[in-house]
């Protein structure tokens, strides 16, 4: 006689209570094996493939691609034979989450409770980085409606609480619908959160890169011989230690929440890396200890984690400063205008370095040029701020005999 076991989303520690499931290894009525793995879950921690706890049949998917599922609530059935009825699990009662319904939410809870007291925040449903988004922008979660899955509150349910709801999309016959998912679904979080909050403000300049390029060409030979194909950006990151150590305070984080600034002795310095699942930051650890040699063969192992889908949690936390290099992604992009990765102050985005002519000496001149552009948190950073710091980062850009 067949039986069900309904299998729970598990504790994945660190305190997350929901995680958003991203593929099904798995489809229903295939057949899996003990401790193979089922579902791939993401929280705001890590990235997840859960195995099953016992053989069996996957008879069915309480959550599709996108959705969240919440810690000891019903993920999937398993349908196995032969077992005793009192070896038998009992069968879950519990409702299974309503499926969202993506062309119109329905809001499928309310705010108060049937004894009309106030609902707090810590009660309603609602991911770390949208509670995070909230506290930011002073808004009480117990007076949302959340349009998700029985009733969660999402990023863009807090729009409704700041200005009028965004015009509603028109669907036509030979449009695709896409999810966003994953990697992509929590960036947008993140992003939509930092640019509501944080009083962006762009400084842009221009570095004579002649030298830079000269000591790339010279450090290739020995960084060949060790097998790492040479790139920029490990010097570039040199010298945004070298000028963090004159400038403290850009690396820095602010808590809103208690108007406090923390200054950061060590510098962890995320690196933005395009992959074809999204935008992923992996994170360089105390690179304010690093020798210029150490500093690259670091980067180099960094970059291989990234590009071979191997980077674990701890390589993607505790960023103090983001440098993203989009001049490796090719065309002739100039300046950019990055977006914070909040809680930190500041983030660099390089253009591809071009020739272009300039006055040197009275005289027109070709020069190697290297475009950079800086998002401040103005909070924290004010213009006088932003230049001077800028412009020592070009000064070492053009001198690069300090990185040594």
């Amino acid at each position: 006689m067949s039986q069900i076991h309904t299998v729970r989303m598990p504790d994945i520690g660190e305190g997350v209570v929901e995680g958003e499931v991203i593929e099904w290894l798995k489809a229903v009525g295939k057949e899996v094996k003990q401790d193979e793995p089922i579902v791939v879950v993401m929280t705001d921690k890590a990235t997840v493939e859960l195995p099953a706890p016992r053989p069996g049949k996957l008879s069915r998917q309480y959550y599709q691609p996108g959705q969240m599922a919440q810690r000891d609530k019903p993920l999937y059935d398993l349908e196995y034979e032969g077992v005793s009825k009192e070896e038998a699990p009992a069968p879950s009662a519990e409702e299974p989450p309503k499926p969202i319904n993506r062309e119109a939410p329905q809001k499928t809870s309310t705010r108060t409770p049937v004894s009309g007291a106030p609902i707090s925040d810590a009660q309603v449903l609602a991911i770390p980085a949208v509670r995070k988004m909230a506290r930011d922008l002073g808004i009480d979660l117990g007076k949302v409606q959340g349009t998700g899955p029985d009733g969660r509150i999402l990023a863009e349910d807090l729009k409704g609480s700041l200005a009028a709801p965004t015009a509603k999309i028109s669907k036509r016959e030979d449009d695709e619908e896409t999810p966003v998912v994953g990697i992509r679904h929590q960036m947008a979080i993140r992003m939509a959160e930092s640019h509501a909050t944080i009083p962006h403000f762009s400084y842009f300049e221009q570095a004579d890169a002649t030298r830079l390029i000269q000591l790339k060409e010279r450090l290739k030979g020995d960084a060949t011989q060790e097998g790492i194909r040479l790139t920029f950006m490990p010097l570039l990151i040199r010298a945004l230690s070298l000028t963090l150590q004159q400038y403290p305070q850009v690396n820095s984080s602010y808590d809103a929440g208690s108007n406090k600034l923390m200054l950061h002795k060590h510098h962890h310095i995320g690196i933005a890396f395009s992959t074809p699942q999204g935008l992923i930051v992996p994170v360089m650890k105390d690179v304010q200890d690093l020798a210029l040699p150490d500093l690259i063969r670091q980067f180099e192992t960094l970059k291989q984690k990234a590009l071979e889908g191997k980077l674990q949690p701890a390589d993607m936390r505790d960023a103090t400063i983001t440098i993203s290099n989009y001049g490796v992604l090719g065309g002739k992009g100039l300046f950019a205008t990055p977006i914070i990765h909040s809680p930190q102050v500041a983030i660099l985005a390089v253009a591809k370095i071009h020739k272009q002519p300039i006055v040197k000496h009275d005289q027109v001149v070709a020069c190697d040029l290297l475009n950079l552009s800086w998002s401040f948190d103005h909070r924290v950073i004010d213009g006088e701020q932003a230049a001077v710091f800028s412009n020592h980062y070009c000064s070492l850009i053009q001198n690069p005999a300090a990185l040594f």
